[in-house]
């Protein structure tokens, strides 16, 4: 088997205006700041983890297929979500536990994108 080459992923999110989407997932609690100070690609993190924005002239309101999936840490999904309804973000989907075995909650952020929220629990038998 080959050595390891990849180190990790970061997923490229369309979204329409740059700086609004910025100051919402700034709610979310992540840090955002624009590429050279532009307005058309942007960065994300929280927690060493990176998203990246790019805005695009045309995307079609309620058909935008792109998603992350967040994987918790252990028993911080509840927190978590408390944290963001703090924040009066509006989530699409509250925590529930999943019959794949996950507690999840979701949201989309203002250009339709989806991110659910998943820590795994153990499987009752």
């Amino acid at each position: 088997m080959a050595p390891k080459t990849l180190d990790s992923i970061v997923p490229i999110l369309p979204i329409k205006n740059l700086q609004l989407a910025m100051n919402f997932y700034r709610r979310l609690g992540l840090s955002a700041h624009a590429w050279q100070n532009g307005d058309s690609y942007g960065f994300l993190t929280r927690d060493g983890l990176e998203i990246h924005l790019r805005q695009f002239n045309v995307l079609i309101e309620s058909q935008n297929p792109c998603g992350v999936y967040f994987y918790l840490a252990d028993n911080s999904a509840a927190a978590l979500e408390a944290e963001f309804l703090g924040a009066g973000v509006s989530l699409s989907e509250r925590l529930a536990k999943r019959e794949w075995n996950m507690n999840e909650f979701a949201l989309r952020d203002p250009d339709g994108n989806q991110l659910v929220f998943g820590e795994g629990i153990q499987p009752t038998i």
